[in-house]
């Protein structure tokens, strides 16, 4: 198993569990905020599954990487697409967020840069049933 990857059990989501925190997710992934994905793991108990702590703290360097302290990081637009893994899990399905953003204090003409980045996300099923989540490490910077 990569360190990158939760594996749940059969029984861990249902179907309608999955449906709302795939939507939870996405909410998370729109605003690119560290306390979003701390909330979304401790809401669905995800900090109980083995490698928690791993995938965790591998979003938790992408959601803070970008920011820039004291030059005030402006989240500016976050995309989502559908790709594919070239890298681990060659072919599996991945959902790609973009997001660009400025540091406004910086010092011009730096301050009008808009910086972009991305990471990306995979998700295993069984039966409509969440199995498998991961950050696809083709996508990480």
């Amino acid at each position: 198993m990569s360190k990158t990857t939760l594996s749940l059990n059969q029984n861990y989501f249902t179907s309608e569990v999955t449906k709302a925190f795939l939507i939870d997710f996405e909410n998370a992934c729109m605003t690119m905020e560290l306390s979003a994905f701390a909330d979304l793991f401790k809401n669905y108990n995800l900090e109980f599954i083995e490698d928690y702590r791993e995938v965790f703290d591998m979003i938790a360097h992408i959601m803070t990487s970008w920011k820039n302290p004291g030059q005030v990081s402006t989240l500016l637009e976050v995309t989502c697409s559908d790709s594919k893994c070239i890298f681990c899990y060659i072919g599996k399905a991945v959902k790609v967020y973009k997001w660009t953003y400025r540091h406004l204090n910086a010092e011009p003409p730096m301050n009008r840069v808009v910086y972009e980045t991305q990471v990306g996300f995979y998700f295993g099923y069984n039966k409509n049933q969440l199995r498998e989540f991961g950050v696809c490490n083709a996508y990480i910077k």
